[in-house]
């Protein structure tokens, strides 16, 4: 009987393998696929809030560059947007966008993470408001007076 077990066992242990790195293969595979970027559902019209134009891309390099870009590309997404760095407490920024028609935006990782996000989920056909909602949720922060 031991020895049935043992075999059985032996002849289990090359499924059991195969079966685990299938597994593994398709967790990385899921996890670095490329995102589908689909046409949006309904893109954000009307009239801006900010009615100053984007500073020209050019200006910049690397993430600023394409925050910059992307302003300029959708900018009633981009201006229907809270700037969480709380520029419009210590800056009097009318929305996100507003740090995109001068340098404030080049300088500041909040500004330019909130741009890239908003152009992710507007790219995968997101509505305006589910953008606004999805953005409030990662970057909302307490405000916390600057100290001069």
């Amino acid at each position: 009987m031991r020895k049935k077990n043992n075999e059985t066992k032996r002849n289990l242990r090359p499924f059991i393998f195969i079966s685990v790195i299938t597994l593994i293969l398709s967790v990385v595979y899921s996890a670095t696929k490329p995102v589908e970027y689909g046409t949006p559902i309904a893109p954000a019209t009307g009239e801006l809030i900010e009615t100053r134009s984007v500073m020209s891309p050019a200006f910049y390099t690397g993430k600023a560059a394409e925050a910059y870009r992307i302003a300029a590309e959708i900018p009633k997404v981009i201006d229907s947007q809270f700037c969480y760095c709380y520029c419009k407490k210590n800056h009097q920024h009318k929305t996100l966008l507003t740090c995109f028609t001068n340098e404030h935006g080049s300088k500041c990782d909040t500004c330019i993470n909130e741009v890239l996000y908003s152009y992710e989920l507007y790219k995968q056909g997101k509505t305006l408001d589910e953008i606004i909602v999805s953005v409030d949720k990662k970057f909302y922060r307490p405000y916390k007076p600057q100290r001069l």
